[in-house]
């Protein structure tokens, strides 16, 4: 019974090792897959990485070139603005300096449409003058 027992021990040990071995068997499978992936990730990121800095410096690039572009935009907004402003002055000053000049005009046609006015009457009366003497 001593020895029966001790058999199944035994034989229970080795099934027992057995189990150990393919699970370390496939623990070490699994250890080298994954070591392989990690290789084949860490390639992968050492070839990525030049192109990420270059994207880096790209975008700063693009982010100074933003900048500078917003700034002169802004520049040229203010330009305009200030431009359209005194056209609307100088517009402005025109239309009250014409305004002038035709109201000078209008006075100055008026007063000499009176002096013609006058100097016909006096060479009517000076023909008659000329036809009574005659």
């Amino acid at each position: 019974a001593l020895q029966t027992a001790f058999d199944e021990y035994i034989v229970s040990s080795r099934e027992l090792e057995d189990e150990l071995d393919a699970e370390f068997t496939k623990c070490q499978k699994d250890l080298t897959k994954a070591e392989s992936r990690n290789t084949a990730l860490a390639s992968q990121l050492a070839n990525i990485q030049p192109q990420l800095t270059s994207l880096e410096t790209k975008l700063s690039a693009l982010t100074v070139q933003l900048s500078t572009e917003t700034q002169r935009r802004i520049t040229a907004e203010m330009k305009s603005e200030e431009a359209e402003n005194k056209l609307r002055e100088s517009e402005g000053t025109l239309a009250a300096v014409r305004s002038s000049e035709v109201r000078n005009l209008k006075e100055e046609n008026e007063e000499l449409c009176e002096r013609l006015a006058f100097v016909e009457v006096e060479a009517e009366d000076y023909r008659n003058e000329l036809n009574a003497e005659r």
